[in-house]
């Protein structure tokens, strides 16, 4: 850094000036000295920056931060039109599609820019996966004329195995194979060989309720419509697929409220991470104290504490998988009523079939275990055995139902379920098993039996 500049930097840090003067000072800055000064200022002396700063510089100053959102959403509407229009266009295109659908559309049409298509749908829409690796013809339009076209616009597109149709740029009309259009005389048009039975896809289809239907078809790539029925782009079965494992993954990693950036430094992992183990730490300490009481109802009774693990981890795998399953439900759509109070149903169904299986399994392996182990009468034997397997039951019917509930009940409120749920529902469910266990031993053994 130049002497001169350094003396420009800090004479800007120091002193209190107008808005034009402000950005004289500003603009004698160099790029490097611009940007390091950037990062200096509070959020409302940057918005004061984006405001006299020229577009041209706002633009380099997003392309070389790493945290372009963050400084973007500082500037008014008009301010990020007039920037986005002279961005680098794969940078600004990275840029658009962090914001909002709504936000990014109202930004893209003042922009007066092209960009691709997609940008203006929704991350969990079809419309955003899609490409222009299509072609799309007048089905009037003779064999030989389409060879023309053909090899004139499929340079650079890899995925033409079909041709989409059109009736006078109405609207989708149809489809043809390439290899029925070699099959056909160069004289005849294209709709004497087409197919108007074919699946398509609405731009604004949710990506996970399109992938129900896209396995039943063996197609390599479908249509996408938009609202009138015109033809915009196309998607393949593969980039479907993807896109689906990934929101699986990254729900799964959301679970354990780790967030989903693998670049995050230590700093950053640690203060995306830290507000939720503080919670839960307290959640914790909470449910260990309560755990400490509830045990001391079945003071003397030893073998029983060898058993609370095996309650706590039931209980917590069962409300785990039920968990996975509600919030995958939940993910990229819109459930009814009936369809929650369906989810819901199900899996306390499931709870309680799974604890009574699991639950007799576990009394026709513990009677005798604790039996000849304790060498105690076949009365305590069979009664604590009882317990055990009673807590299973009732401990994996109640985490089921807290599984399904808390999720839905987030969802509703506006939380994302997938970040919120995982560890609040591993906390609960220690609590669920100790209080159905220790709660089960003291009425049947201490108040029943006076053991």
């Amino acid at each position: 850094m130049r002497k001169n500049d350094k003396e420009q930097l800090e004479a800007v840090k120091k002193t209190i000036i107008s808005p034009l003067a402000f950005k004289n000072e500003l603009n004698k800055l160099s790029k490097e000295d611009l940007f390091i000064k950037i990062s200096s200022l509070d959020r409302e002396d940057r918005e004061k920056a984006w405001s006299v700063l020229s577009d041209k510089k706002c633009a380099e100053i997003l392309e070389a931060s790493g945290t372009p959102l963050e400084w973007f959403q500082e500037m008014s509407t008009k301010k990020e039109s007039s920037v986005i229009s002279i961005m680098d266009e794969e940078k600004a295109t990275a840029l658009l599609s962090l914001l909002d659908k709504d936000k990014r559309i109202i930004i893209l049409e003042l922009s007066g820019r092209e960009f691709q298509k997609r940008l203006r749908y929704s991350s969990d829409e079809v419309g955003s996966i899609m490409s222009d690796d299509f072609i799309l013809l007048d089905k009037n339009t003779t064999v030989e004329d389409a060879f023309k076209r053909i090899q004139k616009e499929a340079e650079g597109k890899d995925n033409i195995r079909t041709v989409f149709l059109t009736e006078k740029g109405e609207g989708l009309y149809g489809e043809v194979d390439l290899l029925d259009i070699l099959r056909t005389p160069g004289d005849e048009i294209l709709s004497s060989v087409s197919t108007t039975s074919f699946p398509y896809v609405s731009a604004q289809a949710k990506l996970s309720n399109t992938l129900e239907w896209i396995k039943d078809y063996n197609l390599s790539s479908f249509p996408v419509i938009d609202e009138e029925g015109r033809v915009i782009g196309a998607v393949t079965r593969k980039s479907l697929m993807d896109t689906v494992e990934r929101e699986m993954e990254e729900d799964y990693r959301k679970l354990a409220s780790v967030g989903v950036d693998d670049n995050l430094g230590v700093i950053s992992s640690m203060k995306a991470r830290l507000p939720w183990l503080f919670i839960l730490l307290g959640l914790g300490i909470l449910v260990s104290s309560m755990i400490g009481v509830l045990s001391s109802l079945a003071f003397g009774l030893v073998m029983v504490f060898s058993f609370q693990s095996l309650i706590l981890d039931m209980t917590g795998n069962s409300g785990t998988q039920t968990l996975a399953v509600a919030v995958r439900a939940l993910s990229g759509r819109e459930l009814s009523g009936k369809e929650k109070f369906t989810i819901l149903k199900k899996e306390m169904t499931t709870g309680l079939f799974s604890g009574l299986i699991l639950g007799f399994g576990a009394f026709l392996v513990l009677f005798p275990y604790i039996m000849f182990a304790s060498k105690t009468g076949a009365l305590y034997s069979l009664s604590l055995a009882f317990c055990i397997a009673l807590a299973l039951l009732v401990a994996m019917v109640i985490s089921n139902t807290i599984g399904a509930v808390i999720p839905i009940v987030m969802d509703k409120i506006g939380v994302d379920p997938a970040v919120a749920s995982g560890p609040l529902i591993t906390t609960l469910n220690d609590l669920i098993g100790a209080v159905s266990y220790y709660t089960l031993v003291f009425l049947i053994l201490k108040s029943m039996l006076h053991f």
